[in-house]
């Protein structure tokens, strides 16, 4: 019978066997020793004991695993411990007979757990052992002009290198948004930023590990206009898609009583991609009024992703775009990942993009 433990319930596997698992499961993000470390052990949210990592062992053999990160949520001024499920993964020899099915049956009873990036049939399963759906997280984009369009093409015809991510030097202002150096700078008095509203924690314990833990992989962008409410920001980076730079906003947070505070976001973003010549803008969207200004501002969706949780919330499950929760790329590691599946955790003066 296969093993199912929590990583704190046991002495044997610690966190170097996840870093040779995954090494071996996960070959495009090699070496994870670093990327782990930051996950599990640098995460402002973390805990000594492990009890968000799950494993299973069978003759012996560590042979299947689930590592669900501290991301815990917000609504209405109430911190939530919430988990985002990461690297599920059963290996292949020992598919087939219920592993994978008994260990999200095992996990999903112990945390408030929230995922994005499920396959079809890791969705169905999680799904049959209770976790729902809060709604989609969906993935947009929009070309410069139809000049950068033939510009691409030519450029890549040719096969010329784009300009290395990290040689980008982004300006201290764009329009009413100033750019933020470290978390001590941002304006947050407030837990939240939406009433009614499920949302991804954004305080500054949260702002000074994910994004500033380098200083020039993420730019963060903060409105100049302040009151008793936190200021609208937008996270970008210069990132490599289809071959050429492009801008992706990797998070952003608005009051969603203020449909313009977006507008006014994204024509700062088109701004600062124009003045650092990137081809296009990347942005993602959990939510209905989002949804709707990137459609009349000529944004397509390229991604549709079911996003589940355990989290027991009292709205229905439905297909249809609504304001319930608010998630990003930040809340995964979608924003590490370019087109080609090639995975880049940067540091300082590093680039693995291209």
């Amino acid at each position: 019978m296969p093993y199912y433990f929590r990583f704190s319930e046991q002495q044997k596997y610690g966190l170097s066997a996840i870093n040779e698992f995954n090494d071996i499961c996960f070959p495009f993000r090699r070496p994870h020793i670093a990327y782990d470390r930051y996950r599990f052990v640098e995460n402002p949210f973390a805990a000594t004991e492990k009890d968000y990592l799950y494993g299973v062992e069978k003759d012996g053999k560590y042979i299947a695993q689930m590592l669900s990160m501290p991301a815990p949520l917000s609504l209405n001024e109430n911190e939530i411990p919430a988990f985002w499920g990461q690297d599920y993964f059963v290996l292949e020899d020992y598919r087939g007979i219920g592993i994978g099915k008994e260990l999200a049956n095992y996990y999903l009873k112990k945390d408030h757990y929230i995922a994005v990036g499920f396959s079809p049939k890791s969705a169905v399963i999680h799904q049959k052992m209770g976790a729902r759906k809060i709604g989609y997280l969906d993935s947009y984009r929009k070309w410069g002009s139809t000049f950068l369009k033939i510009k691409f093409l030519f450029q890549r015809g040719l096969k010329i290198n784009s300009k290395k991510t990290s040689d980008y030097q982004f300006p201290e202002t764009v329009n009413d948004f100033e750019r933020i150096k470290t978390a001590d700078e941002l304006y947050l008095p407030k837990l939240n930023w939406n009433k009614n509203v499920l949302e991804s924690i954004r305080n500054k314990a949260y702002f000074e590990w994910r994004f500033f833990y380098s200083s020039d992989v993420y730019f963060v962008y903060q409105s100049n206009e302040k009151s008793d409410k936190n200021a609208v920001y937008f996270v970008c980076k210069p990132y490599f898609y289809k071959g050429v730079n492009w801008l992706k906003v990797v998070d952003y947070r608005f009051d969603n009583t203020k449909p313009n505070e977006f507008r006014k976001l994204l024509s700062s973003i088109e701004m600062l991609r124009k003045r650092m010549k990137l081809f296009g803008v990347l942005v993602s969207s959990s939510q209905k009024i989002s949804n709707e200004t990137l459609r009349k501002t000529g944004f397509t969706k390229y991604k549709h992703e079911i996003v589940l949780t355990t989290f027991p919330f009292t709205h229905p499950e439905t297909d249809e775009e609504h304001n319930h929760f608010i998630i990003s790329f930040a809340d995964s590691d979608l924003d590490m990942h370019n087109h080609l599946g090639r995975f880049n955790f940067e540091k300082s003066g590093e680039s693995a993009n291209q």
